[in-house]
């Protein structure tokens, strides 16, 4: 994943949860297109924003708002690897209960002769 935006799910083995994931993820709009990769249970595609770091925030804040869109009880949260513009790369976390957590987060800054990614944390 190079582009700002860009997004992938891990595989999503319980066909219930990929449903879920489905309603939240795929899209073909200005500010979210994406797609089912293929015939395999993982979804990957690009959202947008209009502000630096917009976005993780609608991962974090927007995405799943709808309980419909959370994993099943029961069901291991399903991950998500998101390249933000300016806020560098994240994995987040999906919860049965709806809440998204960053995993790890890793900062980019290219234009820095010299410098590394560097991670942030990792919980």
């Amino acid at each position: 994943m190079s582009e700002r935006g860009s997004f992938c799910t891990e595989f999503i083995y319980c066909p219930k949860c990929l449903e879920k994931m489905k309603l939240a993820l795929i899209g073909n709009e200005k500010y979210l297109y994406s797609e089912q990769v293929r015939e395999m249970p993982i979804i990957a595609g690009k959202v947008g924003g209009s502000y630096c770091g917009a976005e993780l925030v609608w991962f974090e804040l927007e995405a799943f708002d709808n309980p419909e869109t959370w994993p099943c009880e029961g069901c291991p949260p399903v991950r998500i690897a998101v390249h933000s513009d300016c806020e560098g790369s994240s994995i987040l976390v999906v919860n049965p209960d709806g809440i998204v957590n960053v995993l790890a987060q890793a900062t980019w800054k290219p234009w820095v002769k010299g410098w590394k990614p560097e991670i942030l944390d990792i919980w």
